[in-house]
C-alpha cells in the first residue's frame, strides 16, 4: 500500500535535514537542475539501499535553488536513523549534515553513495541528551604578543606508540588532551588544527571524461577492472573538499558521539588556557554562504577560538566583517585595511619571516638586512604569525640536512613538493654518522630556533620539530599515515640537548617583555634614555653592516623600554651566520651595568660568564649565535665607593 505523505512548504533556512518534535521531517538543501530530486531515508545507521525510502521533492516547495519542505506521514518514522540525497540517478551526502555515517575508519576506502548523514529525532531526545553541558566554559582570549602556536595533525601528533598515550586514544582528539600536560610545560598558548571536519582521505578514482563510474574503472587497454584491484590514494592531511559541519568521525575514540567528544575537547584545552584554532580548506568554486555558515556553526555550537582559512578564493572580507567574529581570532595570508572591522584579531601568517630567516641561516649573501626587517616586522593593525617550517616543505631536523626533496614514496616520481626549500645539508645529503656534521646540524638547528623565538611577532611551530622529529627528506608527506608523516616522539630523548635549548628560548621571551611586545619597534630613543627601543651592531657599537656579503648583525633590546618593569636588562643577541670566525662589537652598557653571556649556540650548553668589560669587541665562532644580558657590575661600584673614600 502506497505511502499517504503530506508535503509542505517549509522556510529555506538553516539548511540540513531532522525528524522534528511533531515527528515531521523537515528537509531544506540546495539542487541546483535536476529534473527529479529527493531523499532517501534508511532504517539504522547502515541500512538496507534497496529498503530505503525514497521521497521525490515536488517543485512547489522550491524557493530559488533551495527544497523546503515539511514532510508529514511517514510511517515508522523513528525507525530511521540516516538519510542520503539524489538529484536524477546520483545519490549524495547533505553538505550540511552535522555527523556522518561511514568514515569512522581512518583509510577505509568508502564509495560516496555509501557515506550518510546520521538523522537527528528530536522527537526522541531528551533535552539533557540534546545538549551538551560547557559549564562556566570561555575563551582564553591570549593577545597575540603574549601568544606561542603549535600547529599539529590530529592523527600524526599521537598516533605512533612513542607517544606514550593510551591506544584506544592514538591519533584523536582526546590524544591531544592526553599531551595537555606536555604542551603545557612548553609554554604553548594555541593549538592550531590542520583540517579536521569530515571528509573521506581517500582519494576517488577518476575514468573516462573525469567521472566515477561505480564500481568499475578502466585499465589503460581500455578494458573495465574492478575498483578493487587499484590501491587507493590517501589524503592524510586533508586538504580536500569536507563536510564541513561535522568533526572527523576517524579522529574520535568514539566515532558515534563525535559532537561530544570534539566539545569535550575544546572545553578541556580552554579549562587549561589553551586556544583551538581550526584550519579550513575550501576548494575554490567552495559557496560562500556555506563558507560563512560553517564557520559560524564552529563558532557557535563548538566554542573554538578562531579560524586559519586556506583555500584559492576565501571571502576573507566576509568573513571578518561577520559580527560574531568580531572577538574570533582570523587568520590569513593577507588582509585589505578597513575602516570599522576590528583588527585585534586578525593575523597574517609571515612568510618573509621564513625565507629571510632560511635565506641568512646558510649564509646566503644580500640576506642582512631581509633578515633584520623580517625580525621586526610587526603591525598595528593586526598581529603576525612567524615560522620557519610549516606543513608543507622540510620539518626542521631536514632544513639542515637535506639539499633536495625526497619524495619517492609519494609515487609521484619526486615531481611533487616545493623546489624552492632554501635548505643546507651541512656537508653531507641525509642521514651519517659523522660527528662534525652532526655537531655543525645541532648549532644550525639553534641558531634559527633563536631568530624565531626573538623576532617580533608570535612564534609558531610545527609539531616534533622542537625535538628534531625528521620526515627523512619527504618534503610533501600529504599522503603519508605512517612514521614519516607521524610526529616521532623517540627522536625527543635522542635530541635532548635541542629540546632544552628550545625550552630555553621559550622561557627567555616571556620572561622578558622587551622580547614580545604588543607595538612594533621604533628604532628610536623615544623615551629619550639614551637607547632605543631596539638597535642595530655590527663589528663596531652603533654600525650595522647591510652590504651584500655581511653574515653578521648584533640586535640590542633597550630593556628600559618594558612599560611592566623599568628594571628589566638589555638583551644583546649577535648572530654570526658567516661561514669564518668574525669580530662582533659589545655595545657601551649604562654605568654600573656589564655584560654577561647566558647563551652561546657553539657550546653544547647554556654558558654562565660575563665578557669582563662594559665595551669590547668578542670573537665568535662561525655560524654561532650568542645571547648577553645586562648585570650589576661590582667592579664599578668598588670604584664609586673608594672614590667617596
Amino acid at each position: 500500500m502506497a505511502r499517504k505523505l503530506e508535503i509542505l512548504k517549509e522556510k529555506p533556512y538553516p539548511l540540513g535535514c531532522y525528524i522534528d518534535y511533531d515527528k515531521s521531517l523537515v528537509v531544506r538543501t540546495v539542487f541546483d537542475n535536476a529534473k527529479s530530486c529527493g531523499l532517501a531515508l534508511y532504517k539504522g545507521i547502515s541500512g538496507d539501499k534497496d529498503s530505503a525510502l525514497k521521497i521525490k521533492l515536488p517543485e512547489t516547495v522550491k524557493r530559488g535553488s533551495i527544497y523546503a519542505a515539511r514532510i508529514k506521514g511517514i510511517e515508522d518514522i523513528d525507525e530511521y536513523a540516516s538519510y542520503n540525497y539524489f538529484a536524477d540517478s546520483e545519490f549524495f551526502c547533505d553538505s550540511y549534515a552535522k555527523h556522518l555515517v561511514g568514515l569512522e575508519t581512518f583509510g577505509k576506502d568508502v564509495p560516496d553513495t555509501d557515506i550518510r548523514a546520521k538523522l537527528d529525532n528530536r522527537s526522541t531526545l531528551k533535552a539533557s541528551e540534546y545538549s551538551f553541558n560547557w559549564e562556566d566554559d570561555a575563551f582564553p582570549d591570549i593577545p597575540y604578543e603574549d601568544s606561542f602556536v603549535y600547529l599539529l595533525h590530529v592523527r600524526g601528533f599521537t598516533k605512533s606508540p612513542g607517544s606514550m598515550v593510551p591506544a584506544a586514544h592514538r591519533g584523536t582528539f582526546l590524544g591531544i588532551i592526553d599531551k595537555i600536560p606536555y604542551l603545557k610545560s612548553i609554554g604553548v598558548t594555541t593549538v592550531e588544527l590542520m583540517p579536521a571536519v569530515e571528509m573521506n582521505e581517500i582519494e576517488s578514482v577518476k575514468v573516462r571524461g573525469g567521472k566515477s563510474v561505480g564500481d568499475l574503472l578502466y585499465s589503460k587497454d581500455g578494458s573495465i577492472s574492478n575498483r578493487n584491484s587499484i590501491k587507493p590514494k590517501l589524503n592524510f592531511w586533508g586538504y580536500k573538499k569536507g563536510y564541513y559541519f561535522a568533526p572527523r568521525t576517524a579522529y574520535c575514540a568514539n566515532p558515534d558521539d563525535a559532537e561530544n567528544e570534539f566539545k569535550f575537547f575544546v572545553k578541556t584545552m580552554h579549562k587549561y588556557g589553551l586556544e583551538v584554532i581550526m584550519q579550513f580548506f575550501f576548494e575554490e568554486n567552495e559557496n560562500e554562504s556555506l563558507i560563512l555558515d560553517a564557520l559560524r556553526y564552529w563558532r557557535c555550537s563548538y566554542h573554538v577560538d578562531g579560524f586559519h582559512c586556506k583555500g584559492a578564493k576565501i571571502p576573507i572580507n566576509l568573513i571578518k566583517r561577520e559580527p560574531l567574529f568580531a572577538d574570533a581570532k582570523l587568520w590569513y595570508d593577507w588582509f585589505d585595511e578597513e575602516a570599522g572591522v576590528s583588527k585585534k584579531y586578525l593575523a597574517t601568517y609571515n612568510n618573509a619571516f621564513l625565507y629571510s630567516s632560511r635565506r641568512f641561516l646558510k649564509s646566503d649573501d644580500n640576506s642582512a638586512g631581509d633578515f633584520l626587517h623580517g625580525m621586526i616586522t610587526g603591525s598595528l593593525s593586526h598581529g603576525v604569525i612567524n615560522y620557519v617550517c610549516d606543513y608543507e616543505g622540510f620539518r626542521l631536523s631536514d632544513l639542515v640536512s637535506y639539499e633536495h626533496k625526497h619524495n619517492e614514496e609519494n609515487g609521484e616520481n619526486n615531481k611533487d613538493g616545493t623546489d624552492n626549500n632554501l635548505s643546507w645539508n651541512c656537508g653531507i645529503e641525509g642521514r651519517t654518522r659523522k660527528h662534525s656534521i652532526l655537531e655543525l646540524r645541532k648549532k644550525q638547528i639553534k641558531n634559527i630556533l633563536t631568530m624565531l623565538f626573538l623576532a617580533q611577532g608570535t612564534p609558531m611551530i610545527f609539531s616534533g620539530d622542537e625535538f628534531c622529529s625528521s620526515q627523512g627528506g619527504n618534503n610533501n608527506p600529504y599522503c603519508q599515515d605512517n612514521e614519516t608523516g607521524w610526529v616521532d616522539w623517540k627522536a625527543l630523548e635522542k635530541n635532548a640537548e635541542i629540546f632544552d635549548y628550545f625550552k630555553f628560548l621559550v622561557n627567555l621571551r616571556f620572561e622578558h617583555r622587551i622580547l614580545h611586545q604588543s607595538e612594533p619597534f621604533k628604532l628610536m630613543d623615544y623615551i629619550t634614555c639614551g637607547y632605543p627601543d631596539l638597535s642595530c651592531h655590527g663589528r663596531e657599537a652603533w654600525r650595522p653592516d647591510f652590504t651584500g656579503h655581511s653574515h653578521i648583525l648584533g640586535m640590542l633590546y633597550c630593556g628600559k623600554y618594558d612599560k611592566e618593569d623599568k628594571n628589566s636588562p638589555f638583551i644583546y643577541v649577535c648572530y654570526n651566520m658567516h661561514w669564518t670566525q668574525e669580530e662582533i662589537a659589545l655595545p657601551k652598557l649604562p654605568d654600573g651595568l656589564r655584560w654577561k653571556m647566558i647563551s652561546d649556540t657553539e657550546s653544547a650548553s647554556r654558558i654562565e660568564e660575563h665578557a669582563g668589560k662594559k665595551e669590547a669587541v668578542e670573537k665568535m665562532s662561525e655560524r654561532s649565535v650568542r645571547i648577553y644580558v645586562s648585570e650589576s657590575d661590582p667592579d664599578n661600584k668598588s670604584k664609586r665607593k673608594s672614590k667617596r673614600k
